[in-house]
């Protein structure tokens, strides 16, 4: 961690934004109500319905005067949520509402509802300024990217991952293996080099969360160093990308074995603050896990864009 945390004081109110497709069921206002009303902290809540709703309830939150802005649902809905705080002095709580979670768990935030919102019901609460990255127009905080991992996330159905949780990954990790395709990678670092490259999947990663299950492509990958990691596998890497699918299903060494890609499988790791990816074919792109774009993209990253509760 580079950034310092913060001190603030106990909020009057926190505006909540609920993506009511989550995977976990709870009684969230219940629970709400149970936390905060005795803490006397005042609370609203919006619903989301399409993508760009929590943006749009987390700008009007700030208009409105929040001290604090929550979001209960996956990495999509903070997503979602974070681009209506960029840049602003309201810090985002998040609520662990979904499959994966890795926001969450990439700042060891905890999984219970009651423990996430008794964060803030003391006379002061901690908060720490994060890096965002910008895809376009979508911001991102874990990673965005194409190929392998892309493709798993496309198969990973909201219908699977209902069913099954984060078994879904495993099962769409198996079957983009029957089909592991090669792309041709044109890649401009900070407007200076270029890079070319034949890759199985490109990842443009704020963290070192992969994405699926608790692999870590590099514990020196930090979400606050103010810069983006750009790392690119090879078609060699299969090998790798079958152990891959066994860390997604739980089978992972524990501690200091913790999960993560050895570096002789990479083509290639790249510290920048802007990148430009086109590929041969066009390629979709997913960003925090949702897929929502195609090639050809460029990212850059925008330092301490973001305040959330830790």
């Amino acid at each position: 961690m580079l950034q310092e945390m913060q001190k603030r004081a106990k909020p009057a109110s926190i505006h909540v934004i609920v993506n009511p497709a989550t995977g976990k069921r709870v009684p969230l206002i219940h629970t709400l109500n149970e936390i905060l009303r005795p803490a006397g902290i005042r609370f609203e809540v919006s619903v989301t319905h399409e993508f760009g709703d929590g943006a749009n309830a987390a700008r009007k939150a700030v208009e409105r005067g929040a001290d604090v802005v929550a979001c209960f649902g996956g990495d999509g809905t903070v997503m979602d949520v974070s681009e209506g705080l960029l840049k602003s002095d309201v810090p985002l709580l998040i609520l662990q509402g979904g499959t994966g979670n890795l926001v969450a768990k990439e700042l060891d935030l905890p999984k219970e509802l009651t423990k996430s919102l008794q964060r803030i019901t003391g006379d002061e609460f901690n908060t720490r300024r994060l890096d965002v990255g910008h895809l376009g127009k979508y911001p991102f905080l874990l990673r965005a990217g194409c190929g392998f991992e892309t493709d798993v996330l496309q198969d990973a159905s909201r219908e699977l991952k209902k069913q099954f949780g984060r078994w879904a990954y495993a099962f769409a990790a198996a079957k983009a293996l029957q089909e592991v395709s090669v792309a041709k990678y044109r890649i401009t670092i900070d407007d200076e080099r270029e890079v070319y490259a034949e890759a199985v999947a490109c990842v443009i990663a704020n963290t070192g969360a992969f994405g699926v299950g608790s692999l870590t492509l590099s514990p020196g990958i930090e979400i606050d160093d103010g810069k983006l990691d750009l790392i690119l596998i090879r078609q060699a890497d299969v090998e790798g990308i079958f152990s891959l699918v066994r860390m997604m299903m739980g089978d992972e060494p524990k501690g200091e074995e913790a999960a993560v890609v050895d570096a002789s499988h990479l083509v290639g790791r790249w510290q920048v603050k802007k990148v430009k990816i086109e590929t041969d074919p066009i390629l979709p792109v997913q960003v925090d896990g949702d897929v929502l774009t195609e090639t050809p993209q460029t990212a850059e990253v925008l330092p301490g864009a973001l305040e959330v509760v830790v």
